[in-house]
């Protein structure tokens, strides 16, 4: 039985809705993880998690009544509805696909300001994913305006509305692997410096790459198979595109939980440490386990080329003055007694 766009639509919207429930979980563990940070979240972190709920509850109510309207309304029209999303103009499908423009854009101008604060609000590490960016905004309004000019049952997989929309998700695309490769490389240089200075912690540290790393592959996985499903012209591509933005939600709001709660991929045990939101401050802190005496401080503070981030590393040492020969290696702190605080990189 051969998938038509009224199919399609509906498996979109039982999808969406199922992703739906999945995401409004996400972002009440999001809104909890930032209220309870210990010092006052940051506004973009608030204001993209807002953002998208708001973008992405409207989208799903359009997507209900758009599907309740094809099925319920004129049931004695055979076939209406494919001749109900034949119809590409009407206002419901206009602000469901500016809905969608307007996910993508809050979610790629959250992940560039990110990299941009990761990379020490460099600016000149910025331009190229800013200019897709300002690209991207340009040809969503351009897609939104085309999509109202389209006639009722032409085909939306050529002309001027087929170059908008597979340059929009391109240019997505491209944005999202670049600023995801960015974070990494940070990470990954930051990982470096931090590991030879404690080295018992250093899973603590490479944690943070695969939640930047799997959280832009994830996106952008779904980004290639809608670019995929669009440009071989099936009707699947309105599957992936109603579920597209309860997942976008997931995503983004899954990298503020996972980052405030410590926790890495696999991991169900969450970091000993907790995040901080310093500017990108690493703290390591050692203590004895015994009592103390006469402490003695080793402070390191290595800097980086490029700025976004220090590591301040401290070591305390403590002896007893009157102990045996034997205690003394007891007296020393071992790598259990470290703890280490991973990085807010968000």
């Amino acid at each position: 039985m051969a998938l038509t766009t009224a199919k399609a639509e509906l498996i979109g919207v039982f999808l969406e809705s199922l992703a739906y429930g999945v995401y409004l979980m996400v972002f009440n563990e999001c809104m909890s993880v930032l209220r309870k940070r210990r010092s006052r979240p940051s506004d973009y972190l608030v204001g993209t998690a807002l953002s998208l709920f708001i973008l992405i509850t409207a989208h799903l109510v359009i997507d209900i009544l758009r599907n309740m309207e094809a099925f319920t309304s004129n049931e004695a029209v055979p076939n209406y509805p494919s001749t109900y999303y034949g119809t590409w103009d009407t206002w419901k499908n206009i602000v469901k696909s500016s809905l969608y423009v307007a996910v993508t854009l809050v979610s790629d101008a959250f992940i560039l300001y990110r990299s941009f604060i990761v990379w020490g609000r460099n600016y000149f590490i910025a331009t190229l994913p800013f200019l897709l960016f300002i690209a991207d905004i340009a040809i969503g309004i351009f897609w939104v305006y085309t999509l109202s000019l389209v006639l009722p049952n032409e085909n939306v997989f050529v002309d001027a509305l087929f170059v908008r929309v597979t340059t929009f998700y391109s240019i997505t695309l491209s944005m999202n692997v670049i600023c995801t490769l960015l974070i990494a490389i940070k990470i990954l240089r930051i990982q470096r410096v931090v590991a030879p200075f404690s080295k018992a912690n250093k899973d603590q540290v490479s944690r943070l790459v695969p939640i930047m790393v799997e959280s832009g592959a994830a996106y952008s996985a779904m980004l290639v198979v809608m670019i995929t499903t669009y440009t071989s012209a099936s009707p699947a591509m309105f599957i992936f595109l109603n579920s597209m933005s309860p997942i976008v939600g997931i995503v983004f709001s899954s990298v503020i939980v996972r980052v405030g709660l410590g926790l890495s991929h696999g991991d169900s045990h969450p970091a000993a440490g907790a995040i901080s939101s310093g500017r990108n401050r690493w703290g390591t802190r050692a203590s004895s386990r015994q009592p103390m005496s006469s402490p003695q401080a080793y402070n390191y503070s290595p800097s980086f080329p490029g700025g976004g981030a220090q590591v301040s590393l401290q070591q305390t040492i403590h002896t007893h003055i009157d102990s045996f020969p034997d205690d003394t290696e007891s007296s020393m702190p071992s790598p259990a007694d470290y703890k280490f605080s991973p990085a807010h990189a968000v």
